[in-house]
């Protein structure tokens, strides 16, 4: 398939929509903004008490760095080989990489709705058939750490292997991008490796931010607000509102624009390097 070498905005409401798992592992819907050889993201949606867990034909355990963003509901993430348990609200992000079995339930009375990125793309095998050619658990799967029962917290601090990444605000690598007065933006690295590099921007009520360029494809969420994205030297721009999309091609020139009085908000990745990043 031929690379598109132009912009392409993702509205909602006309995204791809399919299901995931089955009776055994639980039932999942997706909301698909990319998924090809190049990139993917989807908003993964479960019901209330729902949950994915694994089954022959759905396990589990995939071949990429994978990060879930959550966007409403409240989610616990499990690893059943570990016992290592996680609790990801709104706005909180877990991140694991290859090979790492994962369970997960949405723990609220509402719908849980996150952002899954996944990379590289389950269309290069590293996704449902990469996970059935994996051996199976040997033992049954564990729901907590009981080595921890009798020694907490005192073994909070302890140095231990950790197989995944809860990431709050505090875990964030924040940076300040721009180096023009009144175009500096705030950009928040949840995670990056050598396949993606996910994180957040925020946009105060009419700040315009630098441009940008990578070095990989991008894409991008917008999590609230309305938001301009101009591309450098076209005259070109689109418009953005929540759950809207945009895919950016390697090294496309790009600006961010939040004209409104309301503040705004998006999501990304960049699947490869993020850098140069922004350029003024």
């Amino acid at each position: 398939m031929e690379k598109n070498s132009e912009p392409t905005v993702l509205r909602y409401a006309d995204l791809e929509r399919r299901t995931w798992g089955d009776e055994q592992t639980g039932r999942l819907s997706d909301w698909f903004y990319a998924d090809d050889v190049d990139m993917n993201l989807n908003i993964v949606g479960m019901a209330p008490n729902g949950s994915a867990l694994n089954s022959p034909a759905n396990p589990t355990v995939f071949g990429a760095d994978e990060l879930f963003y959550v966007l409403e509901g409240m989610m616990v993430q499990s690893n059943p080989v570990t016992g290592e348990v996680f609790v990801v609200k709104p706005g909180e992000a877990i991140f694991f990489r290859k090979d790492t079995w994962h369970y997960q339930w949405n723990y609220s009375n509402t719908q849980l709705r996150m952002l899954e990125f996944f990379q590289p793309a389950p269309k290069n095998g590293t996704g449902g058939s990469y996970a059935r050619s994996q051996p199976p658990m040997e033992n049954a799967p564990k729901q907590g750490q009981d080595e921890l029962l009798g020694n907490w917290p005192m073994a909070r601090d302890a140095e231990r292997e950790k197989s995944a990444w809860l990431i709050r605000e505090d875990d964030i690598l924040w940076r300040m991008e721009g180096t023009v007065r009144g175009r500096e933006i705030l950009v928040g690295i949840l995670a990056s490796t050598e396949h993606l590099t996910a994180g957040k921007m925020t946009f105060l009520a009419g700040q315009r931010s630098c441009d940008y360029v990578h070095n990989g494809e991008k894409v991008l969420f917008v999590e609230n607000g309305n938001l301009h994205v101009e591309f450098t030297g076209t005259k070109k721009w689109v418009e953005l509102d929540a759950f809207d999309g945009l895919r950016i091609p390697s090294g496309v020139k790009h600006s961010f624009y939040n004209m409104s009085h309301e503040p705004a908000a998006c999501i990304f990745s960049v699947a490869g390097d993020y850098r140069p990043g922004c350029v003024n």
